[in-house]
């Protein structure tokens, strides 16, 4: 069944035996993609990975919104202001964001995540360009 579904261009699952936290996380974490004209599901690759403590380390949507918005050059207080949030939680959301990637600075973060695919250059310029 993980061969079809690798076939059909999937690149990640859950397997049955998986904790109900695995479950959310993964939920948590998964993009939509309507470009095509259909629903794709797609988790960022590596996302599903146990921290030394044997929890699941998962970025949370939240945290890669900020980091998408941080890669497009907007400062702690530009990213409070366009997500209506104070810019202490904009701060929160990194250091709690930084552990899970085993990086120390908004600069690693962000190239790990393009490294990782989780987003691309394309999607950190479009928003640029709309400015």
């Amino acid at each position: 069944m993980v061969q079809e579904m690798m076939g059909l261009a999937a690149n990640a699952y859950i397997h049955k035996s998986a904790s109900v936290e695995e479950l959310f996380n993964a939920v948590r974490t998964a993009t939509l993609d309507t470009s095509e004209g259909h629903v794709v599901v797609a988790m960022p690759q590596g996302a599903l990975e146990l921290s030394e403590d044997g929890k699941v380390s998962v970025p949370s949507r939240r945290e890669m919104q900020i980091l998408l918005l941080a890669a497009r050059g907007m400062s702690n207080r530009e990213i409070a202001s366009r997500l209506k949030i104070s810019e202490s939680t904009v701060k929160r959301h990194l250091a709690n964001l930084y552990p899970k990637m085993e990086v120390s600075s908004r600069g690693e973060a962000v190239r790990k995540a393009l490294e990782n695919e989780w987003f691309t250059i394309r999607e950190i310029e479009a928003a640029i360009e709309e400015g």
